[in-house]
């Protein structure tokens, strides 16, 4: 699996552009810079209100469970670490290693906006140790314990295609979060990093946020029931000096822990746990090795005792907690990209979605309706107007999620880095820097500045769809 394609998105193409209308009036542009946006369109409860049925269930607890299943079968974009052999060749190992080190961002400057050697990027594949994959290697199990980057080579620097695009650093290749399973397969010549296979694909971890330990241990924590699920877009743990591996860790929305085992009244880590939740997470014992610790979230954080039911009102919302949020190429700055906002929303409801926008769209797991040059315009455009909430709309490098019609027009929200729109006044191109997860119209978007989004759109994504 390429990983690394997932979010090309529309600022590393400079590709996501807003337009006015065909008409010559087009559409009105609000004071941020944004063409037919009101005010009351940043609210979640205007798209609710909207929404037809919002709170009818679209996906029962039992059509959820088979499509997170399809998620981890043939095409389904993610990989099912259990189905894969105890012992790997080294043939295997190399490839994913080679795998791993794909990046869609060109490595031109460094941290410092000083050209990127050839020695540089030599001494740093050179600490991927391929010389030093033995012939076969015995598949190791860990878990995650914090949120820790999945990284392209085995390095902390940064490294950019120019000095006005440090959003999109060239090494970073997503993100795992706490208590995701990986099989580790190779270590870096300096022993600090982890070439491991995760269910997004290979890629390098610091090996000081991997705890290992057995494969029953680790994939017997994965199948436990949640006991609580982030529904915020983050939740941290209470802050404990008596445990510091577990203490304010920063949980994701949709990721899902099983409850500790805690008598009534017993303290965990110096606290009691009568107005908190006591979860238990993994946690790396200074050999290297896996533990589980209690840790306690407080009430009063955004979080549910299991899935959220996949209702509209319930999509809306998910996404809406991330408004504002800044754009994190491959989720950095603590955020998310376009894909990263689409699949956290569903996760929070039990749904798995691939890490990158071409995965969702083409993933087994989901219904789609694919587009091809055969497709006409209009029939694309009356495709969309019959969208429901929920549904994604793929374009190259890109994914954007409707969430209701104005006057017959979809809206989506995205994480989106520009809005570029001709000005309905000059008639000008005028390019507004969002950066950030943001509502806008979808018509009439552009995917480059010749190509409307809706002549652009791969797939258009039924989700909810059973």
């Amino acid at each position: 699996m390429k990983r690394h394609t997932r979010l090309l998105g529309a600022a590393v193409l400079a590709a996501v552009v807003t337009a006015a209308a065909p008409s010559n009036a087009g559409p009105s542009v609000s004071p941020s810079g944004v063409p037919a946006i009101s005010e009351a369109m940043l609210s979640p409860e205007f798209w609710i209100r909207r929404a037809p049925s919002p709170n009818a269930v679209l996906l029962d607890a039992r059509q959820v469970s088979e499509k997170r299943q399809r998620a981890y079968g043939p095409q389904g974009g993610l990989i099912d670490l259990a189905q894969l052999p105890a012992t790997l060749t080294k043939v295997q190992v190399a490839e994913w290693l080679g795998n791993a080190q794909q990046t869609p961002i060109k490595a031109s400057i460094d941290e410092s906006g000083r050209p990127v050697t050839e020695e540089l990027l030599r001494g740093l594949q050179q600490n991927a140790a391929v010389d030093r994959i033995p012939d076969t290697t015995s598949a190791r199990y860990g878990l995650s314990v914090r949120r820790t980057y999945l990284r392209t080579l085995p390095s902390d620097r940064r490294l950019y295609a120019s000095e006005d695009s440090r959003d999109y650093e060239s090494l970073q290749g997503g993100v795992l979060f706490p208590g995701e399973p990986v099989i580790i397969v190779h270590k870096s010549a300096d022993g600090q990093w982890l070439l491991v296979m995760s269910t997004q694909g290979p890629a390098w971890v610091k090996g000081s946020d991997i705890a290992e330990g057995t494969r029953d241990a680790v994939f017997s924590y994965v199948a436990k029931a949640p006991g609580r699920v982030v529904t915020g877009d983050h939740a941290r743990t209470v802050f404990t000096p008596e445990a510091p591996d577990v203490s304010e860790l920063d949980l994701d929305m949709g990721v899902a822990m099983p409850l500790a085992e805690v008598k009534e009244g017993e303290a965990v880590n110096g606290a009691s746990s009568y107005v908190s939740w006591p979860l238990l997470l993994p946690a790396r014992q200074q050999d290297g090795s896996l533990t589980f610790k209690p840790a306690l979230l407080r009430r009063t954080a955004d979080s549910a005792p299991g899935y959220l039911p996949v209702t509209r009102a319930n999509i809306i919302r998910q996404a809406f907690k991330f408004l504002g949020e800044r754009y994190g190429w491959g989720h950095q700055f603590n955020a998310r990209d376009c894909s990263g906002l689409t699949s956290e929303t569903y996760r929070s409801m039990g749904l798995h979605l691939p890490p990158n926008s071409g995965l969702q769209g083409s993933s087994a797991a989901l219904n789609h309706q694919l587009f091809s040059a055969r497709d006409s315009h209009a029939d694309r455009v009356r495709a969309l107007a019959k969208a429901q909430v929920g549904d994604l709309v793929v374009v190259p490098g890109h994914v954007l999620m409707i969430i209701g019609h104005v006057n017959g027009e979809p809206y989506v929200i995205q994480d989106v880095p520009y809005a570029v729109f001709k000005d309905p006044a000059t008639q000008q191109i005028r390019k507004t820097k969002l950066n950030q997860v943001s509502v806008t119209p979808l018509l009439p978007l552009y995917a480059d500045d010749k190509t409307l989004y809706v002549d652009a759109m791969t797939s258009l994504v039924h989700v909810t769809r059973p």
